[in-house]
């Protein structure tokens, strides 16, 4: 049986299948993110957030901060990236860019590779990560199409926040040339992302955090791949 993991909690976020669990996580990263003060009537998920955040505060303090914000951005925005069905590829990317943790892996990797973006340079760090994110979601998309597909038609849900429905559904052709145009995109925007990756390591008007942070999501996108692939969660869901 697979782990529980961030896929999970996204579908979960689907406004069709939200339960009082799944509201009160968004609650808990709606409001007073860095209060770490539980009592007796604290709810469960606001006690693991504090949990979570005091033991980072113990290791990094100032990056436990911008992680925390960066987490709560993230369910804040992810929780509306799926609230109707979304027509066309173009429109499909930016959406799933948020859905895909482009902000949760932010804080994931600056705080566990002690990075500091500037201020100042925040806005392009995210820029040039944005193909990054994209070839994320997009393999992600390809390997779960099957599972995503299935929970679906289980649900009796008429669409699946997947881009090979959404490439099915625009260009009117079937599963097997759904996937493969998925692919040829997935191989553009990789091409666009490594040439990214490439002149961000040689622009030493960047900080040399914000060239670690590109370099490590080329680096994710190589391990979304492989876990893609192997784990059990597209594998062994029959």
């Amino acid at each position: 049986m697979s782990k529980l993991t961030l896929s999970d909690v996204m579908e979960k976020l689907h406004p069709e299948k939200q339960s009082f669990a799944t509201r009160d996580i968004l609650e808990t990263f709606e409001r007073n993110i860095l209060d770490r003060r539980v009592d007796a009537r604290t709810r469960p998920e606001k006690r693991l957030q504090a949990q979570i955040l005091s033991e980072m505060m113990g290791i990094d303090p100032e990056r436990a901060i911008v992680t925390m914000k960066a987490w709560a951005t993230f369910v804040q925005l992810a929780s509306r990236a799926r609230s109707a069905p979304i027509k066309t590829l173009a429109e499909y990317i930016p959406a799933r860019v948020i859905d895909a943790g482009e902000l949760i892996w932010f804080g994931t990797l600056t705080f566990g590779m002690a990075l500091t973006i500037p201020e100042d340079e925040y806005r392009q760090c995210m820029e040039l990560a944005r193909p990054g994110y994209i070839v994320l979601g997009l393999t992600n998309d390809v390997y779960s199409w099957e599972k995503e597909r299935a929970a679906a038609e289980k649900a009796g849900q008429d669409h699946v926040f997947n881009a090979v429905w959404v490439v099915m559904k625009e260009r009117s052709v079937g599963e097997a040339e759904a996937k493969q145009i998925c692919r040829d995109e997935i191989g553009h925007y990789l091409r666009a992302f490594c040439s990214v990756v490439d002149n961000t390591n040689k622009d030493c008007s960047l900080s040399k955090d914000t060239r670690a942070y590109i370099e490590a999501v080329k680096w994710s996108c190589s391990g979304n791949l492989v876990w893609s692939i192997y784990c059990p969660r597209y594998n062994d869901w029959e």
